[in-house]
């Protein structure tokens, strides 16, 4: 469980639910739910980043081409 990147506290909080036995496997199974949420919000705040990222690279570069190109302009 813990190679699947789930916070400590909560393993401690599903090891303890485990221990309590059958009664509380649809505790466990919302405890996963959340956290599923909780990582597809994370996805998506990623992506949103990785988005602008490539965003400002894409500018970047561009303004890098304009300064080659004014460069050679007025090596000529």
């Amino acid at each position: 469980m813990r190679n699947a990147g789930l916070p400590i506290e909560v393993l401690i909080e599903y090891v303890g639910l485990f221990q309590q036995g059958d009664s509380t496997i649809e505790a466990r199974k919302e405890l996963f739910a959340e956290q599923r949420r909780l990582l597809l919000k994370r996805m998506e705040d990623m992506q949103k980043t990785l988005e602008r990222l490539d965003y400002k690279i894409a500018v970047y570069e561009q303004a890098v081409i304009e300064k080659e190109k004014e460069l050679q302009k007025s090596e000529k």
